[in-house]
């Protein structure tokens, strides 16, 4: 009886020391994560290319109201019609050149109404703006389909 207490003894360490046996697919973590950013990577770089595109149209769009808003303070202080426009015109030509890489200035056209409202005289400047230098994603419109900047302003003469 010693003798079969020994032997399920030794079985019992060597059962203990044993490995495991692996049954299926290997377990190779770098092909699995290489597969899983292969699903993934597609996804994600339509989103953060579509970020790019839509922050590039939304800064020349901003840029364009910017331009347009300079252009109208500055005809406010012009005293004719004539020296207005020619304000406006230097202000939007100054804030467009300094926004060149953003917005090509020979594809803005610059439109200038004045109009006289009751006492005060109505200043509309509009800026049409067409340019498919961005529009280089398939799911971006390009910016000819925008709807013009327009901005009005309002000069009051003040001595009635």
């Amino acid at each position: 009886m010693a003798a079969a207490v020994d032997r399920a003894a030794i079985m019992r360490r060597c059962s203990l020391h044993a490995e495991p046996l692996r049954v299926g697919f290997p377990q190779n973590e770098a092909a699995t994560t290489a597969v899983e950013f292969g699903i993934i990577a597609p996804f994600l770089f339509a989103i953060l290319f579509g970020l790019i595109g839509f922050g590039t149209h939304y800064a020349a769009r901003i840029a364009l109201i910017h331009a347009a808003s300079e252009g109208g303070r500055a005809a406010v202080g012009g005293l004719t019609d004539g020296e207005r426009e020619s304000l406006a015109r230097a202000a939007i030509n100054d804030s467009l050149t300094a926004l060149s890489p953003l917005i090509d200035v020979s594809k803005a056209v610059v439109s200038f109404d004045t109009s006289q409202e009751s006492s005060d005289r109505k200043i509309a400047i509009t800026i049409a703006y067409s340019d498919s230098r961005f529009a280089h994603l398939p799911f971006i419109p390009d910016l000819t389909s925008l709807a013009p900047v327009t901005v009005d302003y309002y000069v009051t003469d003040p001595s009635g």
